[in-house]
């Protein structure tokens, strides 16, 4: 890879004026300069929003830079001030070469337009001469797909159609610096596919990219290196595994901290346990059971949103957390392989004997896919005190094909008699979902591979056998 820069963002800021009424907009472009001719002070009708605060980053060629953040957080506007589309407010960016931009659906086609028409628009809008477009047309039209509508107006085309065509247009006429905005997420699975294994080579090739979506996955698979936006500012910059991982934290912190306050006081309540900062500063000494009782809440509000459907519980024992972990911090993004934390809460309301924890791994269309419990572990005989909480915490390899899973846990009483009913204590279909990255070194086609040992050798050196008949 070439170390020259692609793209130099120096100190760059957007602010927009936000508008309370209608008629302040008239007022501002009309009165402060009325104020100034006659010598006051102008008045100011407008409240300010900056969307961008002082970014500064580097792209180098052949580098892949995934753009993370919350929606708010200035990824869009960032990515239009790049591509030149909108004007900075203040700061710089240089870039090299030609950039070639996919930031809205359909941005750049002219809908009366059949979408060979539309190619040659666009190929010129980018600086290709017509001989050039006649050249790579079948190219570009191959990798669309969209068979005999290449030739009906573009305002006939699906979502999935439109962002075909615009993506090969892109990535055809040979860019310098490609940016893709979301763009990917309406196409499907084996066009998304093709489109990784092209900006991938591309990337190889020299191009810069600079890639947003919300798909951790996606982010992990091509890029090298990532920024995190949080409220218009730059809050990380970093490999893109490290810099996803503080994306999902991020966002489960914020999301959670209402019901993690609520319910560190209601367990502190129960428990003895003054106040949150109490536990937060043993935390801080020493790895404790107040750090586990504090921990268990992370995530919680969301846990307690997906438990509602279908749960069936007789209120002896109640799970009331799933957490998942990935190199020790809380995560739903994993790679192929990862070792994963899983880890179940449960509230023990009476005393339990002969009791199972069950936890089953499954598509989101319900197919089962792992299974495990306690009693595969031979952990059967343990006595489950009253009025206590547990943690159950199960450490594995995902060797599982990529794509989205969840998964589901219940508590319950085997039969007593071979072919009696189980006793449910609490069961949860939805507890917990989270997602696994293509495998980098080509992907698996069945939905999990199991571990094996492999030999091979020669039986008979020289020998061919024989087919009889």
């Amino acid at each position: 890879m070439s170390f020259e820069i692609a793209i130099k963002i120096e100190n760059l800021s957007k602010c927009y004026p936000i508008y309370s009424r209608p008629g302040d907009r008239l007022k501002q472009s009309i009165y402060p300069r009325l104020q100034r001719m006659v010598g006051k002070q102008p008045v100011q009708y407008y409240r300010e929003f900056w969307a961008l605060h002082d970014i500064s980053f580097e792209v180098l060629r052949g580098e892949a830079i995934g753009i993370l953040g919350r929606n708010g957080a200035g990824k869009s506007t960032l990515l239009q001030i790049i591509a030149g589309t909108v004007m900075p407010t203040s700061g710089s960016v240089k870039t090299e070469g030609r950039i070639t931009a996919l930031l809205e659906l359909g941005s750049g086609f002219n809908p009366e337009f059949t979408g060979r028409e539309n190619v040659f628009l666009n190929a010129q809008i980018l600086g290709l001469t017509r001989e050039d477009t006649i050249n790579r047309f079948d190219d570009i039209a191959s990798f669309a797909d969209i068979g005999d509508f290449i030739d009906q107006p573009v305002k006939t085309y699906s979502s999935g159609m439109m962002m075909r065509l615009a993506f090969a247009v892109q990535t055809a006429v040979e860019p310098k610096v490609l940016i893709v905005d979301e763009a990917l997420s309406v196409g499907d699975m084996f066009f998304q596919a093709k489109c990784m294994a092209r900006i991938s080579r591309l990337v190889e090739s020299g191009v810069a990219l600079l890639f947003v979506s919300h798909d951790i996955s996606a982010v992990r698979q091509l890029c090298q290196r990532a920024v995190l936006l949080d409220g218009g500012v730059v809050r990380s910059v970093g490999a893109a595994a490290t810099v996803s991982d503080q994306y999902v934290k991020l966002q489960l912190e914020e999301r959670n901290q209402s019901a993690r306050n609520m319910s560190v006081k209601k367990i502190g309540e129960a428990s003895g346990f003054a106040a949150e900062t109490d536990l937060e500063k043993s935390c801080a000494d020493t790895d404790s059971a107040n750090c586990q009782m504090h921990d268990s809440v992370f995530g919680q509000e969301a846990f307690q949103k997906r438990a509602q459907h279908h749960r069936v519980s007789n209120g002896h024992a109640k799970i009331i957390n799933v957490q998942m972990l990935r190199n020790e911090d809380h995560s739903a993004d994993f790679d192929f392989d990862d070792v994963a934390v899983i880890r179940v809460f449960a509230s023990f309301s009476k005393a339990l004997n002969n009791l199972n924890l069950a936890i089953k791994i499954r598509t989101l269309q319900g197919t089962d896919v792992v299974f495990f419990d306690t009693r595969l572990q031979e952990e059967m005989s343990r006595h489950y005190k009253a009025e206590t909480i547990y943690l159950f915490e199960w450490a594995m390899k995902l060797p599982l094909l990529h794509g989205n899973y969840s998964v589901a846990v219940g508590l319950a009483h085997p039969p007593d008699v071979p072919g009696a009913d189980w006793i449910f204590v609490d069961v949860v279909p939805h507890a917990y979902e989270f997602r696994v990255a293509p495998r980098k070194n080509g992907m698996i086609d069945g939905l999990v591979t199991l571990p094996a040992s492999l030999a091979i050798q020669e039986v008979v050196p020289g020998l061919t056998m024989r087919y009889c008949p």
